[in-house]
């Protein structure tokens, strides 16, 4: 500023006296240049003075900081007033502040010291000190992060590089069971066009939420969104559910570069940390629950909701309490939909971040759904029921399903979609199952069609068994030789029995006690 000043007033001199030459300098020349350059008419006059005319200021003599006071500053955690009394105490010689006695190495480094104003102090540290180096002794590194200036990484091109973060939202919900919680929220940032392309919402962060809002952003259907594409590079943060064997095995399929960056810097990932608090401000400060509201002097939350241990267990049930997370779903999903078409975003020169990605013209990798669905899905064990497979409030059935009563299968699914889940038999794909009650006629038709086709093949093969066995209990007598066991049973007359005198004979034949001794009353063997 003191360059700018002296630059100014240069040039304000060379005009003053160019309209004094020319003879036509006036007080109202002055008056104009005085109020630009906020200082009074008297000092602009003596602007114009000739150098030998010109009064002689004396410069104040500049306090330098020393070593030791800057060690002060830092023991006394950026405290300048506290500093100036040690120092003083030091000086004067009683070497005791606040009923303490004054450091050693700090009384042994100010002996011999001139005695200072805390003004100067004060002017000697600001002049001296970065605010970034004052505030990490007062506030420590987040201080120090908050006034550092951090570079700024160019803008990618659409789809091709994504930033990740986990959120626990100060939001209070109930989810389906239990007493209310504050959610978890996953989402997925693209790195040029700042498009929310995925997310996902869950009582506790996990791969299978990752995977979730990974696939969201991957997946291009477009009667859900325009976006969706594969891309090179994802900036993660140390997270467990990041850093997941499955998630870095389905990355890694897909020669995705997995960018995890070092602990602490959230700046890192700026533009989905910034989506974070512009969640917060739009969304989250709006809805009954919110934790980071006002409070009254006891420390309790403003409104119907409160968020105490007891008011969230008493919460479960009430019509006035906490939103249930399937709701919030639904209010995050709209959100989502208006900030990707029709919020304005500065960043990105007043366009919405739709616009921006339909403006650029940067080819795609695109995937299809069948190749994502055994990648990026989350994963839960079932057993087959009588109806079908029981999953979050309802049955999904398929063909495929029928004749599997009992048998546990593996099942995936995306958290936020309920439409289909895919039925794995250990790494092996078995079918698509959809809920009972949204079949299609057509669906209908062909789980019946299945099913009469399983019960006929069943029947055949049924059948062929019983004409296979009969051929097996057949007498053998091709040759003429009695068989060596035969089951017909001939009367002595050498006529063919009946049937009831057959199952008789056998009976009498077989029925024997467990001491050995033969029935008296059946019939002696011929």
């Amino acid at each position: 500023m003191a360059k700018i000043a002296a630059e100014v007033r240069r040039t304000a001199v060379a005009r003053l006296e160019q309209l004094r030459t020319d003879g036509v300098l006036t007080a109202g020349h002055v008056r104009t240049v005085a109020q630009s350059a906020g200082v009074s008419e008297r000092t602009v006059w003596r602007w114009l003075l000739p150098p030998a005319a010109r009064p002689v200021r004396q410069p104040r003599p500049r306090y330098a900081l020393s070593e030791t006071d800057r060690e002060a500053f830092a023991y006394y955690r950026g405290n300048i007033a506290a500093l100036h009394r040690a120092r003083q105490a030091v000086l004067d010689g009683d070497g005791t502040t606040a009923g303490a006695p004054v450091p050693l190495f700090l009384a042994e480094g100010w002996a011999g010291a001139r005695s200072v104003t805390l003004r100067t102090l004060q002017r000697a540290f600001g002049q001296e000190l970065t605010p970034a180096e004052q505030a990490a002794w007062r506030a420590g590194e987040s201080g120090r992060q908050a006034a550092a200036v951090h570079l700024r990484r160019p803008d990618a091109l659409r789809g091709r590089c994504w930033e990740m973060d986990h959120k626990q939202l100060p939001l209070v919900v109930l989810p389906p069971k239990g007493k209310a919680i504050s959610p978890w929220l996953t989402t997925v940032v693209d790195d040029g066009t700042r498009a929310l392309l995925g997310w996902a919402i869950a009582v506790t962060p996990t791969s299978g939420t990752v995977f979730t809002a990974m696939r969201m952003a991957m997946l291009h259907e477009p009667e859900v969104s325009p976006f969706g594409a594969v891309p090179e590079r994802v900036r993660i943060d140390r997270g467990l559910e990041f850093a997941a064997d499955d998630v870095e095995a389905a990355l890694g399929t897909l020669a995705v570069v997995m960018h995890r960056l070092p602990p602490f810097q959230p700046h890192r990932k700026g533009k989905v940390e910034r989506l974070n608090l512009t969640i917060e401000q739009t969304l989250i400060s709006q809805l009954p629950g919110f934790t980071g509201g006002p409070r009254d002097a006891s420390g309790k939350l403003y409104g119907p909701v409160k968020d105490s241990v007891a008011a969230k267990q008493a919460a479960e049930g009430h019509s006035d309490g906490p939103m249930r997370i399937e709701r919030f779903v639904d209010r995050f999903a709209a959100w989502a939909r208006w900030y990707n078409t029709e919020r304005p975003h500065r960043m990105l020169a007043g366009r919405i971040p739709l616009q921006a990605w339909t403006d650029d013209v940067a080819p795609l990798r695109r995937i299809g759904a069948d190749q994502l669905r055994h990648l990026m899905l989350a994963a839960a064990d079932r057993t087959i029921q009588k109806d079908g497979i029981s999953f979050r409030s309802l049955t999904y059935v398929a063909p495929e399903l029928y004749g599997r009563g009992g048998q546990r299968v593996q099942i995936r699914y995306m958290p936020h979609d309920d439409r289909s889940i895919e039925v794995y038999i250990g790494t092996k794909h078995l079918c698509t199952a959809y809920p009972t009650g949204q079949l299609t006629p057509e669906q209908t038709d062909a789980f019946r069609a299945h099913a009469r086709a399983e019960a006929d093949r069943l029947g055949r093969e049924r059948r062929r068994a019983t004409r296979r066995a009969r051929r097996e209990l057949a007498p053998m007598t091709g040759d003429g030789t009695p068989p060596a066991e035969s089951r017909l049973v001939a009367a002595s007359d050498g006529c063919a029995l009946t049937q009831y005198d057959r199952d008789r004979a056998l009976a009498a034949k077989a029925s024997t006690s467990l001491l050995g001794l033969t029935d008296p009353t059946a019939a002696p063997e011929a």
